[in-house]
């Protein structure tokens, strides 16, 4: 396993800083320590001029759509930050921190640290802040449930053969956490829950919302096949239902990432090979 350089860990470390500040509802302090990442990632080789422009552009956007929400201006945002998301610009240095089987039976498995995907999750967090929203927090009792269904997720998944018991302790654990709350439960919460199912709230129910986002979380799970869509839409509504409960993204990130990391320590990761 090879842990990024100096310079590369403190970008990654402020920009973590950057979307916990964010999930907190802390702009100004936010900004700061985001911005300073952008100037340590570009300065470290992460961030190249292309992927510089992109990430500037994003900003700018954020900008505009937290000053001024037109819808011509959000649509463009959201692809923006979609691109950065999928990693489908240019630009960017990923470091591969390692690669292989977590167990025999497993598929090879990538551990990357993303900086575009997690970029783009602290401008969406931006660009929200303040969002108007009229859904109000459903309680300790939905979140119980919500946190049940995760459960549930897991046996349907072994009982399908869709993941076999595999217990270990990854010596990559520390770095695929944080990876995996940073980079990718919290930007993904900060899409489907604080984004796509607030904005439904506001136009619908709130339960018609909370299926609609968890229909879309699982359709983008479909390069690993309808099975995984079924249990990956399952999972949307436990992180949903979290969401709802508290109307907390990072308690939602946190959800997603306790299920994320029973799958890994318990299970075959990402999937039997």
């Amino acid at each position: 396993m090879m842990l990024p350089a100096p310079l590369e860990l403190a970008g990654f470390g402020l920009l973590a800083t950057a979307l916990l500040l964010q999930s907190l509802s802390l702009p100004r302090s936010s900004v700061l320590a985001g911005g300073a990442a952008i100037v340590l990632a570009v300065y470290s080789g992460l961030l190249q001029p292309l992927g510089l422009l992109a990430v500037l552009l994003a900003a700018v956007l954020s900008y505009l759509v937290y000053r001024r929400p037109r819808a011509e201006l959000q649509v463009l945002w959201i692809a923006l930050l979609l691109a950065l998301a999928l990693h489908a610009l240019p630009g960017f240095d990923n470091p591969l921190l390692w690669q292989g089987r977590a167990t025999p039976g497993s598929e090879v498995y990538r551990l990357f640290w993303s900086f575009d995907k997690g970029v783009a999750g602290w401008l969406l967090l931006l660009g929200l802040h303040d969002a108007p929203h009229r859904g109000r927090a459903w309680g300790g009792t939905v979140a119980a449930v919500g946190l049940l269904l995760l459960l549930l997720v897991l046996a349907l998944a072994q009982e399908s053969g869709m993941i076999a018991y595999a217990p270990k302790l990854p010596a990559w654990l520390l770095p695929w956490l944080f990876a995996n709350f940073f980079l990718t439960a919290l930007p993904e919460e900060a899409l489907f829950r604080h984004g796509l199912q607030r904005w439904l709230e506001n136009r619908v129910e709130p339960l018609p919302a909370l299926i609609a986002a968890s229909l879309l979380f699982g359709a983008a799970h479909l390069a690993g096949g309808w099975g995984w869509v079924g249990l990956a839409t399952l999972a949307g509504l436990g992180y949903g239902l979290t969401y709802a409960a508290t109307r907390q993204v990072a308690l939602a990130a946190l959800a997603h990432l306790a299920f994320n990391t029973v799958h890994l320590l318990l299970f075959t990761y990402p999937r039997p090979g």
